[in-house]
């Protein structure tokens, strides 16, 4: 019989998380949560804007991948899981939904003439064609750049890297006003005046 101090509780069933996370995104819940997150964005750089100094070139970052391009479907035809092949095939055929609340953010930026960079773990240079195609279809093809993960990158992490992108934006005369992705690393380490945390049950990058 095993005794109870080696019992370890059993990890929740992956079915079953698979499950909720369906229904979380199905049930609306998901969207409803990423509304709440975009009110919050659009308010801030309208009032940031607002209260713009002469010179101040005012940026507003966003990542791409469940931030601004939903891959949901990419998601239920693999199950959930990741394939680099197949995630290249999809990346080129541009098909990726935009999240439509935050495509109101983005719009909000470029109609207060507030800049727009895409930081994405987006790899080159086989994702940019499609990435930059995808972005265009879906009405934010309008933007300072996009930065990608570029093979000469030597960041341990995600966070890593994008806290370092964000440090070569100011030092090139931006001010961050805004940072928006889905994962803690788009995010962590700083150097923009506002983050904004979309939800992601589906994945998580370091």
């Amino acid at each position: 019989m095993l005794s109870l101090a080696m019992a370890q509780p059993e990890p929740r069933n992956l079915s079953r998380a698979k499950t909720a996370v369906i229904k979380y995104h199905d049930d609306g819940q998901y969207f409803r949560d990423i509304e709440c997150v975009a009110g919050w964005a659009q308010g801030w750089i309208e009032q940031r804007a607002a209260a713009r100094t002469p010179g101040e070139r005012l940026l507003v970052i966003f990542d791409v991948d469940e931030t601004v391009l939903s891959n949901f479907p990419q998601m239920i035809a693999t199950d959930f899981g990741y394939k680099h092949d197949e995630w290249v095939v999809w990346v080129e055929q541009a098909a990726a939904p935009a999240i439509a609340p935050m495509r109101e953010v983005y719009q909000t930026a470029r109609r207060l003439d507030v800049a727009v960079v895409f930081l994405t773990g987006r790899r080159a240079p086989e994702e940019v064609e499609g990435t930059v195609r995808n972005l265009k279809l879906q009405g934010m093809g309008v933007y300072e750049k996009i930065i990608f993960q570029e093979a000469s990158d030597t960041a341990a992490t995600a966070a890593e890297r994008k806290r370092l992108r964000r440090i070569q934006l100011e030092e090139a005369g931006w001010t961050i006003i805004a940072s928006l992705g889905d994962q803690g690393s788009d995010l962590a380490g700083g150097h923009a005046e506002r983050i904004f945390k979309l939800p992601n049950p589906f994945y998580e990058v370091p």
